[in-house]
């Protein structure tokens, strides 16, 4: 079973799932989305309506995810969607007999973060640390994939280039390792981990590609064929002043400084992945930066 399946990852993740002839692939949408589920229902899937965040609905929730051998959730959004409604929907399946839960976390190694080091980072902690709890016999699986290889982040939100300008912004040495992954890999991987009948590991950390800033700006120039002029903006403790600054100016804008709370997590080298475990399904071939750029003709 699938929540989240009409979003950019969670649609990903439902055609990779429909792809595979032995999966039966129920999805759980909102009733104001279910015309966004017509094509998954048109292939097959079945189409489930419940409100994640009404709190009334448990019945209806343990309802739709019994049966199932795995939950996804790819649900997003604040701490009442990351933390609570998926809270629900895990007991939902506790209460079922769920074999696996994957939890919508797909970043990086939030694990490696302080408290307050990225706001969207410490939701995800603090759902982890209530999901130890609530879980059960269900095997909680957190997938972690680094940045996501995307034009609208790594080449957009995360703010690391200017690409119509031909310029990456650096803070700090710029030597530590950082990890990229495409959606579509990530779908694929995510869409492997839910039906594998081996037991996962609780965190299991995939990437498309490890580099750090100064072979991310190469692999770019080579995908491309354009040269990028890398501009030094300061060290890591001006990137924290930075932060802080645009925090105080601007907070309750959330898009003034989430972008460089997660750039400052990646180039300090606290969210890189520790155990990256491609080589368990070696039929997926990720794609690199280089790669992706070329594509994409970015």
């Amino acid at each position: 079973m699938l929540a989240g399946a009409t979003g950019d990852l969670g649609s990903l993740i439902a055609d990779a799932l429909m792809d595979n002839p032995e999966v039966r692939l129920r999805v759980l949408v909102r009733p104001q989305s279910v015309a966004k589920a017509a094509s998954l229902r048109a292939r097959g899937a079945e189409i489930v309506e419940v409100d994640l965040e009404d709190r009334d609905n448990d019945a209806l929730l343990e309802e739709a995810v019994s049966g199932a051998f795995c939950v996804i959730s790819a649900i997003q959004g604040g701490p009442d969607v990351i933390i609570h409604a998926q809270l629900r929907l895990l007991e939902a399946a506790r209460r079922a007999g769920v074999r696996r839960f994957i939890a919508s976390n797909f970043s990086y190694n939030i694990f490696g973060l302080d408290h307050g080091d990225n706001i969207n980072s410490d939701d995800r902690r603090a759902f982890a640390r209530a999901a130890e709890e609530a879980k059960g016999d269900v095997e909680l699986v957190q997938i972690q994939i680094g940045a996501f290889l995307d034009r609208k982040v790594l080449f957009g939100f995360l703010g690391a280039f200017d690409i119509e300008e031909g310029r990456a912004f650096l803070w700090g040495d710029g030597n530590e390792a950082m990890d990229f992954t495409t959606y579509a890999d990530t779908a694929l991987f995510t869409a492997e981990a839910a039906v594998d009948e081996a037991t996962l590991p609780s965190v299991f950390e995939v990437a498309g590609e490890t580099l750090d800033f100064h072979g991310l700006v190469k692999a770019y120039e080579e995908g491309s064929g354009i040269s990028v002029k890398v501009e030094r903006m300061g060290t890591l403790a001006d990137l924290d002043e930075e932060i802080e600054r645009r925090r105080h100016a601007e907070p309750d804008n959330i898009f003034a400084w989430l972008s460089l709370m997660y750039w400052r997590a990646m180039l300090s080298g606290k969210a890189r992945l520790r155990s990256v475990a491609n080589s368990r399904y070696p039929q997926i071939a990720p794609v690199g930066v280089a790669e992706y750029v070329r594509r994409e003709g970015l």
